[in-house]
């Protein structure tokens, strides 16, 4: 199974327009783990909640029913403090308000919830990936990157349900790892079988060790890389990041070369760890942090990354990073070497 160059271009572009904060991602784009408006679940409920806004002022008085719920969704993004449930209690509210026919509307609502961690969200978007996948199926001759990416959201989703611990396995089979966040397990574990479904080789990933810190001083050289790549998450082989990229084995290694990202050797082959790799966004801030650090060993580089930081409160530059700190981390990684 193949699907055309073109495709994947036009698919990485439009990433690259919604990351950037140049276009808002339609419901459908949503449904088929496209990313948020800048990578921000946040982000792009705010930007949708203002055009629809602006939208619902100019009808007439019937026919505002969701201006009230959407002018308290969008006081509450205001402010800063309002996080998690309360967010997701104020979805709730508004998709009731919500007409019937709205079907835009009601999917976008679908997709915060599910990020959210609402399981009846992640099951209708499971559903409504399913149904579209079918549909293709009845009346396409011909297997598109839109295709697979409605398989990615219809088993990650389920995905995603099942790495809950309410949910406790009836087969003998672990259940599948949680990542961070709901929307980041849900396209993980998707990608992942659909590759597996399609007859490719599955990703081969360096799991985790669960080594104490203060254990891995005494130990050698090799066993504290080990636990450095289980520390970022494990490790990807080359062929699985130049697909996720969109770039040849001779781009990714040039990529590595310069610096852009990190690429260790471990056990005779180059790998990268995942942790760098986690989307669009954290490519790009991994990049311009990277292209400041004096140290160029890349072992060095990851150990930095993974290691607590006085100036950084005692986080890790990664945590730090994850927290919003990107200046910070900037500032930080300018004098790691340094003379």
């Amino acid at each position: 199974m193949t699907v055309r160059t073109a495709e994947v271009r036009a698919y990485n572009t439009r990433q690259r327009h919604i990351l950037a904060g140049r276009t808002l991602p339609s419901a459908d784009e949503l449904l088929r783990l496209m990313p948020f408006f800048e990578d921000s679940i946040r982000e792009d409920v705010l930007e949708w909640a203002k055009g629809e806004i602006a939208c619902l002022e100019r009808l007439d008085p019937p026919e505002r029913q969701a201006l009230l719920p959407f002018q308290g969704l969008l006081n509450d993004l205001e402010d800063s403090d309002v996080v998690g449930a309360k967010l997701a209690q104020r979805i709730d509210v508004l998709m009731l308000a919500l007409a019937e026919e709205d079907r835009e509307g009601r999917l976008r609502c679908s997709v915060y919830r599910a990020a959210l961690g609402q399981h009846e969200s992640m099951i209708t978007l499971a559903c409504n990936a399913a149904t579209a996948l079918a549909a293709s199926a009845e009346t396409s001759a011909e297997l598109t990157l839109a295709d697979f990416t409605l398989g990615w959201a219809a088993l990650g989703w389920l995905a995603a349900l099942a790495t809950d611990d309410t949910f406790v396995p009836l087969s003998d089979h672990p259940r599948p790892e949680r990542l961070e966040s709901s929307t980041d397990t849900a396209l993980w574990h998707g990608r992942a079988i659909v590759r597996f479904l399609s007859g490719e080789a599955p990703p081969k990933v360096l799991r985790r060790q669960n080594y104490r810190d203060e254990e891995i001083q005494h130990r050698d050289a090799a066993e504290r890389k080990h636990w450095l790549i289980g520390k970022a998450g494990g490790a990807l082989e080359e062929d699985l990041v130049a697909e996720w990229l969109g770039m040849s084995l001779p781009e990714l290694r040039r990529y590595a070369e310069a610096g852009d990202l990190i690429a260790v050797d471990m056990d005779g082959r180059t790998v990268y760890p995942a942790f760098q790799l986690k989307n669009p966004t954290t490519i790009l801030h991994m990049r311009k942090i990277l292209s400041v650090m004096p140290i160029r060993d890349p072992w060095m580089r990851l150990e930095w990354f993974l290691t607590p930081d006085a100036a950084l409160d005692n986080e890790t530059p990664w945590d730090a990073l994850q927290a919003g700190r990107q200046q910070d981390v900037l500032d930080c990684a300018r004098s790691y070497g340094a003379e």
